[in-house]
């Protein structure tokens, strides 16, 4: 069911993935991400502003600090779950895998060496504050329509 809480959210989360696509580009090999890099950080953003953060607004704003900071995990999580499949799915139409098993496994391993060489405190910050203030949005609009 469609609420302003949650579409409070969406548009929050939507400006927050831009942000975070945008401020993770440098931490590619030669700052150059995948073309996809950015699209997919705002994507994901959406789905967990609607899903994540906008389902639980109205709750008050202690609760809010939770919901951003869950929609915020929930975006990072996503995001490097996703770029380590497609640099799986790469490395597997090279033939790099003995069997199916082996690269499903491997995502596992470069979600870690994603998350080593994404490991930059600003970066960091910016997540976790972003994050809570997209809940603060959300939890704003939420409460003033109902």
């Amino acid at each position: 069911m469609p609420t302003a809480g949650r579409l409070a959210a969406a548009l929050a989360f939507f400006i927050y993935g831009w942000y975070i696509g945008l401020l993770a580009t440098p931490f590619f090999p030669e700052a150059n991400p995948p073309n996809f890099f950015i699209p997919l950080c705002v994507g994901i953003a959406l789905f967990c502003g609607w899903v994540v953060v906008g389902s639980r607004s109205g709750r008050g704003y202690r609760a809010a600090v939770g919901n951003g900071l869950t929609g915020a995990f929930a975006f990072t999580l996503w995001l490097v779950f996703l770029m380590s499949f497609h640099n799986m799915i790469r490395k597997s139409l090279r033939r790099l895998y003995d069997g199916p098993m082996e690269g499903v496994v491997d995502i596992f391993k470069l979600m870690l060496e994603m998350g080593e060489d994404f490991f930059d405190i600003n970066l960091i910050v910016s997540i976790v504050v972003g994050g809570v203030i997209c809940g603060f949005v959300s939890e704003y609009f939420a409460q003033r329509y109902p």
